[in-house]
């Protein structure tokens, strides 16, 4: 595939790491693989605080990635909004006037 950029572990477009490619985990049945992923992730939240540390990391980051649209739209129809009734009353006035 064509080379995009090199940062760290992605060197190539479309390489998407899933949890199947953990090394080691093939020691384990198919059926079970989820699981021992599953716990050996709650198990380092617990005693690896470098792992910790990392996670939280990555998902407060996620989550303010989301949150920041939301509001930023949010933000976006109060303006639509209070600039609409803004209208409304100047060209009220200016009608009433007229009349």
């Amino acid at each position: 595939m064509a080379q995009l950029f090199s940062l760290g572990h992605m060197h190539t477009f479309m390489k998407i790491p899933t949890y199947t490619q953990t090394p080691g985990l093939d020691h384990y049945p198919v059926s079970e693989r989820f699981a021992v992923y599953r716990e050996t992730h709650k198990r380092l939240m617990r005693e690896d605080t470098a792992y910790q540390r990392r996670f939280t990391s990555y998902l407060t980051t996620l989550i303010i990635m989301v949150f920041i649209p939301i509001v930023g739209w949010a933000i976006a129809a109060y303006l639509v909004f209070r600039q609409q009734e803004f209208q409304n009353q100047r060209i009220g006035d200016v009608l009433q006037s007229v009349a």
